[in-house]
């Protein structure tokens, strides 16, 4: 028997395996532990910048400047982040009142105070914090991207600063093929109106995009908008499998990002020995399991590594948060997983919509089994999906009805970068 533990919510779920009756492959590899502190990489990454000054030798007191933070459904050292950018500000002679933190949403709700209070440390006690809202009416319009000609109306505080740093974590990102860097401009602080063009069919891609990043259009965009708004610093870190900070990197909005991005394929990336007929994963646990609309980022990666017919699908989310009502309404309505499909490429993004664009895309290659809080079992058979109380439980679904001759497992599938070394 193989035993399985995979991350849900601040705990695990678990299960046991019969591999002697179904071949069972693990993505789950050790990792090397890092020496350094996040501090320590966030300072040398300051001190030695890419492609531009060190922030300090780049600022005036006069300046005033905005910077985008990642909000609670992002894991990583946020507070230390912003710790050293207001450390050096100050050194130059910036004062307090000179500077706003923007929390970027993007199309998220926003942090409870207790939320923005881990995010940014206590600096939330004495730097002035605006929390983006892309529904609140009040976006300022900069222009059209010369790419696919999307408008671009960025939060009103972020267009009246004249100094623009953003934070945040790279990652593999199932749609823009990592995350950091210019998305905290696409879809950090725009409005509801630029994302439903960005956020929808063409530009977004149709399959699962984890690593296609520098002919993707999803990422070509956001970094003309984030070069429309005149970005002058980044400050990012880059995550392991195992939510260990492994490198900092700061300085220019595409040099520093792409320097990044190489550090992330050579932590993240997993070889994989053929596909499956069955796939467990998890997005890591808590944060990324906060509801059903971040898990789903999950499922991505898992549909990259089934065969493409008839596989089943095992997520385990603790989800309290449940998924926007759109997602069910749009589910709700449809006949089939391709209803949903056809009706996204006509209408495009919603707070939701896309959520169930991406679901019914992995139904159409197979059944989705939900482990989780987010959904009662009534309302995943609503949405076309189906439910178990615990992973053993799934598990025995899956052996007793599929008889899979191969079971993947994805503990921590947000954070892998697949190489699959055989198809067959």
């Amino acid at each position: 028997m193989k035993h399985i533990s995979i991350p849900y919510g601040t705990g695990y779920q678990e299960a046991e395996l019969d591999d002697t009756k179904v071949e069972v492959e693990i993505l789950d590899p050790e990792v090397k532990s890092v020496k350094k502190t996040p501090d320590e990489l966030i300072e040398m990454a300051l001190d030695h910048p890419i492609g531009t000054k060190r922030l300090e030798e780049m600022v005036v007191p006069d300046d005033k400047i905005t910077i985008m933070v990642d909000d609670q459904t992002r894991p990583g050292p946020h507070a230390n982040m912003c710790q050293a950018l207001i450390k050096r500000l100050n050194t130059a002679g910036v004062p307090d009142k000179n500077i706003t933190f923007v929390i970027a949403t993007g199309s998220h709700g926003a942090p409870t105070n207790e939320q923005l209070h881990t995010i940014l440390g206590g600096l939330e006690e004495r730097i002035r914090v605006h929390i983006h809202d892309c529904q609140d009416g009040t976006h300022v319009y900069m222009g059209n991207t010369p790419t696919m000609d999307v408008p671009i109306y960025l939060d009103r505080f972020v267009a009246e600063s004249n100094f623009i740093v953003t934070t945040g974590l790279i990652a593999p990102h199932h749609v823009a093929g990592f995350s950091g860097g210019r998305k905290s401009i696409v879809p950090g602080v725009v409005s509801l109106d630029t994302l439903k063009k960005h956020h929808s069919l063409p530009i977004r891609p149709y399959e699962p995009a984890i690593n296609y990043f520098e002919e993707n259009p999803f990422h070509k965009i956001a970094l003309e908008a984030a070069r429309m708004v005149q970005v002058r610093f980044i400050l990012n870190v880059v995550q392991d499998i195992h939510k260990q900070i492994t490198e900092a990197v700061a300085g220019d909005l595409e040099e520093a990002h792409m320097k990044g991005v190489d550090f992330c394929r050579k932590a993240n990336t997993v070889d994989v020995h053929g596909l499956a007929d069955a796939v467990i994963s998890s997005p890591g646990g808590a944060p990324r399991d906060i509801d059903l609309w971040q898990s789903q980022k999950a499922l991505s990666v898992s549909e990259l590594l089934c065969t493409g017919k008839n596989c089943t699908f095992i997520l385990c989310a603790k989800a309290e948060k449940g998924i926007p009502q759109l997602f069910v309404d749009w589910m709700t309505q449809a006949s089939c997983p391709q209803d949903v499909v056809e009706r996204f490429r006509k209408e495009g993004f919603g707070i939701g919509s896309n959520k169930a664009f991406m679901y019914a895309r992995a139904l159409i290659k197979g059944r989705i089994i939900l482990v989780s809080e987010g959904l009662t079992e009534e309302q995943a058979h609503s949405v076309m999906m189906d439910w178990a109380p615990d992973l053993q439980t799934a598990v025995n679904m899956v052996m007793e009805k599929e008889k899979p001759k191969k079971i993947m497992v994805v503990p921590r599938a947000v954070n892998i970068i697949p190489n699959i070394l055989n198809r067959s």
